[in-house]
């Protein structure tokens, strides 16, 4: 409705106001009927693509096929990674109280440990049995507690003759000695 076809009616500003008003609910309430219409539309769709998939049910199962496939390898991945975090923690605490010369002959001795616990030739031997397999016959692998401090020899300073040194050096090399 149109406030122009109103005012020619000869209807006074007051009414026409009413009018509109009145008329506005109504639209907005025949609107509110169809304000779900994209989502219903796109449930249609959704149901009709599913429906296309059920009318070949081999598809349909070999899609079940794939999933369940999917859904063991990631099990056995997960299961995996879970094995080799707790290898990784046990080895991680049984390496707590030992102090290595340097972090890489930490990180290496780490690593082979948690190889070593994967490998199933080692199945049964002890995580120190198998430190001690890494370790035998290496003594620069760990620091010595008691070990006696090497001595501090104090920087020699000389100094005078650095010009002399440098042109004797020169001298013996067949160099032509040195222009300033």
């Amino acid at each position: 409705m149109k406030r122009d076809f109103l005012e020619g009616l000869g209807l006074e500003a007051d009414t026409i106001e009413k009018i509109m008003k009145e008329n506005g609910k109504d639209v907005e309430r025949e609107k509110a009927k169809f304000a779900d219409y994209d989502d219903i539309k796109k449930q249609l769709e959704t149901a009709n693509s599913t429906l296309e998939k059920f009318k070949d049910y081999d598809q349909t199962k070999a899609d079940v096929e794939k999933y369940k496939a999917e859904l063991e390898k990631s099990q056995k991945e997960s299961a995996a990674k879970i094995e080799a975090m707790e290898r990784s923690a046990k080895v991680g605490d049984f390496l707590t109280g030992k102090k290595f010369v340097n972090d890489i002959t930490h990180n290496a001795i780490k690593s082979q440990l948690a190889d070593m616990l994967a490998d199933q030739k080692n199945a049964g031997k002890s995580i120190e049995n198998l430190f001690d397999e890494i370790t035998k016959d290496r003594t620069d692998l760990l620091k010595i507690e008691n070990a006696p401090t090497p001595p501090v020899v104090p920087e020699m300073k000389g100094g005078g003759n650095k010009g002399d040194s440098d042109a004797a050096a020169r001298a013996a090399m067949g160099l032509p000695p040195k222009k300033e």
